[in-house]
């Protein structure tokens, strides 16, 4: 059973949508919504000020849909991540799926996520593959060309930048609350920018609640000349790839990622102390805001490791190894392999790197869970 005694086939789901002269595209959306083999109890439709007959095909859709249609004209631009957040705002389901104007759901898209929430409260996410297309819906690629998290991950166990795109996501309702200190967050992979509405609902799952990923391709994401948001055709690393993320000058990016934990932490700290969620969630984030700020530190110095001077360096390494940054005994860790990475690259040839090593994206795809029988708790990293 789930909320309010309600079993998994019984939950609401809204589906929230923020368009945006979207003309085009959006009635193939919009019919594949009401093609669903589970039918949502509502459509939310935040409209951030279109020119184009958007809206007009929107309200002629609400007038046969099989399900309840709400059009919101926002009296200003909001933007497409702002758009999205207002959106849940007016959702009243025990369920929320984003939805992008111009993509197209399979027809079980919401059948397989509801039933992904089956049996287990602690679900607080799901998210799906998808099937990469052109603006003709012909077939390009799978969006994941491997799966990008275990099927399902308990909080605090993925990666820690890890996340996923709205377009694939559905989350439970009593993350709402969460929403009121968006505002303040700032994007992880992009300095000076707000962090996106989905990036944000799954750092907030994962940090308390269980993920879910279901490998179906659920959806078709359109690649055309419009994207707001664009991806092209998805294959594995190649070793060259792999070799060029290695030989990245990584200083800076370990400095804003820095940054970012001290933010991530405070703002689970504020949401334990959040009377509108439940008491199991706001004990999980307590959790979360000490293993987010036990990261800062080691962030802080594995920068030093790979841009200060020589003796800094070694003395930075040598910090990080004593603070367990590098052993799989730890909560969060950077692992063996950065260890063997940071005593060449770093400790040894960081001005090498510094000076031709190509700069770095705002990613850092080596910080994973410890795996050892018994990890540290995150307060005690924190300490």
């Amino acid at each position: 059973m789930t909320e309010a005694g309600k079993d998994s086939s019984e939950l609401d789901i809204s589906v929230v949508m923020a368009t945006y002269n979207g003309a085009a595209h959006i009635r193939e959306q919009l019919d594949s919504l009401a093609a669903q083999t589970c039918l949502p109890a509502e459509l939310i439709i935040t409209d951030d000020g279109s020119t184009d007959a958007t809206l007009d095909i929107a309200a002629d859709f609400a007038r046969t849909a099989p399900f309840a249609v709400q059009i919101h004209r926002n009296p200003e631009r909001l933007g497409y991540k702002g758009n999205f957040m207002r959106a849940v705002g007016l959702a009243s389901g025990d369920l929320i799926s984003f939805c992008d104007q111009d993509d197209f759901w399979k027809p079980d898209n919401l059948a397989k996520v509801q039933r992904a929430f089956a049996d287990d409260p602690d679900v607080m996410m799901v998210f799906h593959n998808a099937r990469l297309v052109d603006a003709q819906r012909n077939p390009i690629s799978t969006f994941y060309a491997t799966p990008p998290i275990p099927a399902v991950a308990r909080p605090l166990t993925l990666q820690p930048w890890s996340f996923s795109y709205g377009f694939m996501q559905t989350f439970r309702s009593v993350l709402k609350p969460a929403a009121v200190q968006w505002p303040r967050m700032h994007d992880h992979y992009n300095p000076g920018k707000e962090m996106g509405h989905d990036l944000y609902f799954f750092l907030v799952a994962s940090g308390v609640g269980t993920i879910v990923y279901l490998d179906d391709e659920l959806a078709e994401y359109r690649i055309h000349g419009g994207n707001t948001v664009g991806s092209g055709k998805r294959t594995k690393p190649t070793l060259i790839d792999r070799w060029r993320y290695r030989l990245e000058d990584r200083a800076e990016t370990y400095r804003y990622l820095a940054r970012m934990t001290v933010q991530d932490s405070a703002l689970f700290a504020d949401l334990a102390q959040d009377p509108a969620l439940p008491d199991a969630l706001r004990e999980r984030a307590r959790t979360a805001a000490a293993a987010w700020g036990a990261l800062e530190k080691l962030y802080s110095t594995r920068a030093e490791v790979c841009s200060a001077s020589l003796p800094r360096r070694v003395a930075a390494f040598v910090q990080l190894m004593r603070a367990g940054g590098y052993s799989e005994r730890s909560f969060w860790t950077f692992g063996g392999r950065a260890m063997k990475k940071d005593a060449v690259l770093g400790v040894l040839l960081a001005p090498l790197v510094r000076r031709f090593g190509r700069e770095s994206s705002r990613t850092d795809r080596a910080c994973h869970r410890g795996h050892a029988s018994i990890a540290a708790s995150p307060q005690a990293m924190a300490a």
